[in-house]
């Protein structure tokens, strides 16, 4: 199925936990959105993704 990753079309099936892996991301210190949201960690084993879903994958960085 088609989502958007970051404003990359990739063709992918699985849920948020699958998907930070396929890109080699560590959960510590990135937030994810789902279509505008932030989805809580807790979810991100649960959560199925669907066709044409938009995700966002953010570092979070430290500094001043």
């Amino acid at each position: 199925m088609i989502i958007y990753v970051n404003d990359k079309e990739i063709n992918f099936e699985g849920n948020i936990k699958e998907l930070l892996k396929f890109f080699n991301y560590k959960p510590e210190g990135i937030a994810v959105l789902v279509n505008g949201e932030i989805l809580k960690r807790e979810y991100w084993e649960t959560y199925k993704l669907k066709e044409k879903d938009y995700i966002e994958i953010v570092t979070l960085v430290g500094g001043g």
